[in-house]
């Protein structure tokens, strides 16, 4: 044989993974293989393999050594939409995508050459968890994928996508990634085997309900995205993409606009839904939901005004503002600052529940995250109060005071610095109290604290809010006041880091 032929054969072996009959288990199991996964995630022939024949492994005494060609992780770079970006993805077929050190080797080497390259990483994570034979080395290696996931974290996007079984150390792996994607039905993440959990609880669990996508999307919020097939989220990758930088010092893709800048929008006085009113303003009506099944009290969406990309904060038409709504809501603005992407925020947030039990619990912590997260950003950061801002609801839902760069008000907002109930019995409770009738009489009371005190008049007279503007010229308010705030520059005091909220 020719060394041409060996190189050939060599090849044709490695691009086989575990070889015909674990390919056609993996099809049976309802998964793809890793490289037809990158095929549907890249661009068509973009792909470029690295470390396609490493072959080595460590072995505690006692065990057989485990190793096959590749190590059970196919790595390399290509293209999505013609950008540049990096890619791992386990490879089942492969001693099951067992995470070994030099499978964990390959994944950090990917990751550095992203780093260096300035362009984002994209995982597929399908194995069977930690490669036993290796023992402690395994488990190291892994850890070592966790100090690199923090490393670059805010210097280029990363991008997990659970495809198969997560299990153990590497769930971590998911966590730490900008943005998890779990396809429903074939993934699973757990930091232990259904197995261990059926038998600490001696009985027979549903490892996909307890462990699947819409476990983890609902919640957990481990993962922002659920798929319903592998089609599906690596179209969902690719749309993502389209949104981010390819690292911290790039901005975002821009696109050029189709749409009416001055389109009129149709909300009249009442309080909109709110998922409407972000596609109402965004270009074309385009955009992508981040964690939609998870806290939909705050809703949080990519999108662009004029072109340029933006992030979405919204609270819900009920005004409630949740612990865990208000964690998800922080963890987006946490990213969208480190890419420098616009936040655009639609205010309607009541006072907190009056709950001594919420309160003695995390209450207080959750909502200060929040707080945190739009104090200590830097980003342009755009206000429209288009329902209620009453009490500390409006002290985290990125007033002037948080660092908002402009603060708009819709003409039929309640604005108040305490329930609307409570203030007007805090000032009217002796007319209150002399009426024959009081419960008509706190009716009207209500009614004139609304007129006089829970207005944006009051608020605007006090500059806490720019303007009051139309709901019909929402839109182009946005474009006009982000076209302003998209060169701004903010000197923040010398520190390592803040301390965050817990």
């Amino acid at each position: 044989m020719s060394k041409l032929e060996e190189l050939r054969t060599r090849n044709a072996d490695a691009l086989l993974g575990g070889g015909e009959q674990q390919i056609l288990a993996q099809h049976d199991a309802g998964k793809k293989t890793a490289r037809e996964r990158i095929g549907l995630l890249l661009d068509q022939g973009s792909f470029v393999e690295i470390d396609k024949f490493l072959k080595r492994t460590y072995t505690t005494p006692g065990l057989e050594a485990a190793s096959e060609t590749g190590e059970g992780v196919v790595c390399g770079y290509g293209t999505i939409a013609e950008l540049p970006v990096f890619v791992f993805a386990q490879d089942y077929t492969v001693l099951k995508g067992s995470l070994s050190s030099a499978h964990a080797s390959k994944i950090l080497k990917t990751m550095d050459m992203a780093v260096k390259n300035g362009v984002p990483v994209i995982g597929v994570l399908d194995s069977g968890g930690a490669r036993i034979s290796e023992g402690m080395a395994a488990i190291s290696a892994t850890a070592e994928i966790l100090k690199k996931l923090s490393d670059i974290s805010g210097v280029i996007p990363t991008v997990s996508i659970v495809a198969g079984a997560c299990i153990g150390t590497a769930a971590y792996i998911a966590a730490l990634t900008d943005f998890t994607l779990m396809i429903d039905g074939i993934s699973q993440l757990a930091l232990h085997g259904p197995q261990i959990y059926a038998s600490a609880m001696g009985k027979e669990i549903d490892a996909q309900a307890l462990f699947g996508a819409k476990s983890h999307n609902k919640n957990t919020g481990v993962a922002q995205f659920m798929c319903a097939d592998e089609m599906e989220c690596m179209g969902t990758v690719r749309k993502l993409l389209s949104y981010l930088p390819s690292n911290n010092l790039d901005e975002a893709p821009y696109e050029m606009n189709t749409d009416d800048l001055n389109r009129q929008l149709s909300f009249g006085e009442e309080v909109p839904d709110m998922k409407e009113l972000i596609r109402s303003v965004a270009d074309n009506g385009d955009v992508l939901a981040y964690q939609a099944d998870f806290a939909s009290e705050v809703i949080t969406m990519f999108g662009r005004l004029n072109g340029n990309v933006c992030g979405f904060i919204a609270n819900d038409s009920t005004g409630v503002l949740t612990q865990r709504a208000s964690k998800k809501a922080a963890r987006f603005l946490s990213f969208l600052d480190a890419y420098n992407i616009p936040a655009v925020t639609f205010t309607n947030c009541g006072s907190s529940d009056v709950d001594i039990e919420k309160e003695q619990g995390s209450l207080i912590p959750d909502f200060a995250k929040l707080v945190s997260a739009y104090a200590t950003s830097g980003m342009p950061k755009l206000n429209v109060i288009v329902g209620k801002a009453i009490g500390d609801g409006f002290a985290v839902m990125c007033p002037k005071a948080l660092g908002a760069d402009m603060v708009y008000a819709w003409p039929s907002a309640h604005i108040s610095a305490m329930p609307v109930e409570a203030g007007a019995l805090l000032l009217y409770e002796e007319e209150i109290a002399k009426a024959d009738d009081g419960i008509a009489a706190k009716k009207q009371m209500i009614d004139k604290y609304l007129d006089e005190y829970a207005n944006p008049w009051q608020a605007a007279e006090q500059g806490v809010v720019d303007d009051v503007i139309e709901p019909a010229h929402t839109r182009q308010v946005l474009i006009a006041s982000l076209e302003m705030v998209l060169s701004k520059r903010e000197e923040k005091l010398p520190k390592k880091h803040g301390v965050l909220p817990l």
